[in-house]
């Protein structure tokens, strides 16, 4: 019976019986008095070491006051918290870590309530702190059953690049020359920066990509097999870029510049302000860059009456300017609720200039005409993200409530003239106009949930993904005898992309001893039109889908893990998979899209196992997915000569594969880690009575080295290989490059030089035939030369140190 209940019936009682009223009042008393030594009460707050950042496994114990008999203790968090139950009494405290010395808090009296120590700070137990070694610096890769972390400043091959020379450098991930990015061989991978959709979205992943500079990235995740807490979008997983934010008490930041050749030059910072109550950060950066590229191709077209072919030689120099601009404030109104508000904005301009020439043959091979297109583009961009985001704990561990808004707008316009030189048909000399302006804006609206049960937990949520992308675009010719341009049939419209995604999950997960398993289901109804407004065309689709995920794990040792997981994941077509534009750099080679493209789904298989030591550790899995409905791009050749890409749904596709990832500090001058993945890929399709099939075999692996040289000097080279891989129509050939990192310190410990060369012998190109019916073609594609660039790092209040951390973090069914 509860004590409530118990006062309202003695009250009943001593209204009914007055003459008992003392002796019941007694023998209340006496009962309570009786159960109060059996109550128990917690003691807890949080540490924090000199520099503000929470301290994990920090020893806390409680001893009596009177005899100082060990009464109880605890170990902190990851994020510093603790927790200590005990019964009512006097109390002195022991707050002890290694490295650090030990604090005693005196004169804790715990009554009829928990007591809260508040913020403890330990001070590190050395004479000179200049000279102490052991501080939180990371590894460059963390490796867990379920993701990767690969901390970005690490890399000393990484200063000064953009996003997507990042990501080539991440395991499992590989970034082709176009700046096109794949998990283990699929470019169907999900990407979100802190966790969520960005304005950036709105255009072309390798396009946004290369807006975001390098420095204000933290760390990159890689989740292969995401739970139902995540987006069902992407058929092999998550990327998430985790951009950078000290959480450090006081003024604490990063100021860097670089310049380099070709033409590279950028600058920027990022601070963080922190008191006890809120902290501001900010941060800029501003870049520009020239990367000149090249291609060349064969074209050979063979037809029943006659045959030709053409080669083609093209240039390109790209120059881009961005400015990215970063603000936020986090306010902390007590203990367990805290707002965050940030935006995020980019501005940029960029020129394209495309020196294009063909040279026509005919079936004899004795050239017949020469063609000279010359395109000169302009764009100008601009993008932002506006968050609100409200976090909720609670006395009761692991529980939280997270709630969160945000809006983003991206806009691309782009504009361009081609001129047209025929050196043999005067008639073919001419003179175009193109413009395609693009913007999108995008809503999310998500909340959380997760609730402890016994040694468990529930937790669920909702999201709401609203965006919509309009997209207005024209080609025009010149005409000679009206002076002004007029609009080519089939290229002038105006495309509204409206897409609506809600969803909602549920999951439960429990630890038994070295088992532990996590069960879920997400729910996601997609509604997206497609409006062509030039031609008057709707396309309309709405779907509701059910994404089941199973993650099983046991400890097989003290760091043995081995997981089993399967998720089911849906790939939406990519919103300019369903415009019908064409490109129109290359008159020769144009791509359109499809507007009756149907999403594909994927059922995703998963096996891994996960050995950590105290120098290294080593990953290792095995993985399976089906694949219904598989988007392909579809090459035609028509009588003219012109090759046209198409996207449709070709069939099935079964794909499997091992990977293996791992790291080893030799000795402490010398870390290695590296990757290989190993995958094939099987798929069956029939088109317009043309068969699809494919068989490929493909790996890659990526090696990296680092080396310390005395105290102050650091020496990187990181190698990427890229196998042959199959494809329906052909085959894409061999890729490989080497990079190479020098780092230097100086201003004793706050400045760091680097130096890096990015594609050594300057091998990093795209090469590949394709065939169809009628034609067989051979291409290379270089988007980027070879570059050099220094960068100079400069840290405020946050001094270089060293430390040989474990290279993996404790495992976490939770994912990121």
């Amino acid at each position: 019976m509860s004590k409530r209940a118990m006062e309202t019936l003695l009250l009943q009682a001593m209204a009914k019986f007055k003459g008992l009223t003392i002796l019941l009042a007694v023998l209340f008393t006496m009962g309570v008095q009786a159960q109060r030594p059996t109550e128990k009460f917690s003691v807890y707050g949080q540490v924090f070491d000199n520099a503000g950042e929470p301290l994990p496994y920090v020893s806390v114990a409680l001893f009596q006051t009177k005899d100082s008999t060990y009464a109880a203790g605890a170990a902190s968090e990851l994020n510093g918290k603790f927790s200590v139950s005990v019964k009512p009494g006097n109390y002195y405290a022991k707050v002890s870590f290694l490295s650090f010395k030990t604090k005693t808090i005196k004169g804790i009296v715990v009554s009829s309530a928990d007591v809260n120590l508040k913020k403890i700070g330990l001070e590190p137990d050395v004479a000179n702190l200049d000279e102490f070694e052991v501080v939180e610096e990371k590894k460059l890769m963390e490796l867990d059953l379920d993701k990767k972390v690969y901390n970005v400043e690490k890399d000393a091959t990484n200063q000064g690049a953009d996003a997507t020379e990042v990501l080539d450098n991440v395991p499992s991930v590989s970034v082709d020359v176009d700046g096109n990015v794949s998990l283990r061989g699929s470019e169907n991978v999900r990407i979100l920066i802190n966790g969520k959709p960005s304005g950036l979205s709105g255009m072309s992943t390798a396009n946004a990509l290369k807006q975001l500079q390098g420095n204000q990235i933290e760390k990159i995740e890689v989740i292969t097999n995401p739970s139902a807490r995540y987006d069902a979008e992407g058929e092999v997983g998550i990327i998430n870029i985790v951009l950078k934010r000290d959480k450090r008490e006081g003024v604490n930041g990063t100021v860097n510049a670089s310049l380099g050749y070709p033409n590279n030059y950028g600058a920027g910072f990022n601070v963080t302000f922190k008191r006890k109550n809120y902290s501001i950060f900010t941060g800029y950066g501003v870049s520009f860059r020239d990367s000149p590229g090249n291609a060349s191709s064969s074209q050979i077209f063979t037809y029943p009456d006659t045959s030709f072919s053409y080669t083609s030689e093209s240039q390109t120099k790209r120059f881009t300017f961005d400015n990215n601009f970063t603000l936020g404030t986090e306010i902390y109104f007590n203990d367990y609720n805290s707002l965050t508000v940030s935006g995020r904005y980019n501005i940029g301009d960029a020129n394209n200039k495309v020196d294009l020439t063909y040279n026509d043959f005919n079936d004899l091979d004795i050239a017949t005409q020469t063609v000279n297109r010359f395109e000169d583009e302009d764009k100008d961009l601009y993008s932002y993200d506006l968050s609100l985001n409200y976090r909720k704990t609670f006395k009761q561990k692991d529980r939280l409530f997270t709630f969160d808004i945000q809006q983003s707008q991206n806009v691309d316009n782009e504009s361009s003239t081609i001129t047209q030189t025929n050196n043999v048909i005067a008639s073919e000399n001419l003179k175009q106009s193109a413009f395609n302006n693009e913007g999108s804006v995008n809503w999310l609206f998500q909340t959380d949930y997760i609730h402890p049960i016994q040694k468990g937990k529930i937790e669920f949520g909702m999201k709401a993904n609203l965006r919509e992308v309009i997209d207005d675009y024209a080609v025009g010719e010149f005409n000679d005898s009206t002076q002004r341009y007029e609009a080519i049939p089939g290229f002038i419209n105006e495309v509204v992309y409206n897409e609506k995604i809600y969803a909602a999950y549920l999951m439960y997960g429990k630890k038994l001893k070295r088992f532990s398993y996590q069960l879920g289901v997400r729910s996601e109804y997609s509604d997206i039109k497609t409006d062509l407004l030039g031609t008057n065309e709707t396309n309309y689709r709405d779907y509701l889908n059910f994404f089941p995920s199973v993650h099983l794990n046991y400890e097989l040792k003290k760091d043995h893990s081995f997981q089993v997981s399967y998720s089911k994941r849906i790939q939406r077509p990519r919103h300019w998979y369903m415009l019908p534009f064409f490109s129109y750099t290359d008159s020769r080679s144009n791509f359109s899209g499809n507007p009756n493209l149907n999403p594909e789904y994927t059922d995703a298989y998963e096996v891994g196992y996960l050995k950590n030591w105290d120098k290294g550790s080593f990953l290792t899995s095995v993985y399976y997915r089906f694949t219904t409905d598989v988007i392909e791009r579809i090459t035609f050749a028509d009588v003219e000569g012109v090759t046209k890409r198409y996207p449709i749904n070709l069939g099935i596709e079964d794909a499997y594969g091992v990977e293996f990832s791992g790291s080893q500090e030799i000795n402490d001058w010398w870390n290695l880690r590296g990757s290989f993945n190993f995958y094939r890929s099987i798929r069956e399709g029939l088109y317009d009575q043309v068969s699809y099939n494919s068989d490929a075999l493909a790996w890659n692996t990526k090696l990296n080295s680092k080396w310390t040289i005395k105290k102050d000097y650091g020496f990187q080279a990181s190698f990427n290989y890229q196998a042959p891989q199959q494809s329906p129509q052909g085959e894409t050939l061999a890729r490989y490059s080497l990079d190479l990192g020098l780092t230097f310190d100086c201003l004793k410990g706050n400045g760091t030089f680097t130096f890096n060369v990015k594609d050594l012998f300057n091998t990093r190109k795209r090469r590949s035939t394709s065939f169809g019916e009628n034609f067989v073609s051979e291409d290379e594609h270089q988007w980027r030369s070879r570059y050099f660039r220094v960068n100079f790092t400069y840290r405020i209040n946050q001094k270089k140190k060293r430390q040989r951390d474990r290279d993996y973090d404790d495992f976490d069914m939770d994912g990121m």
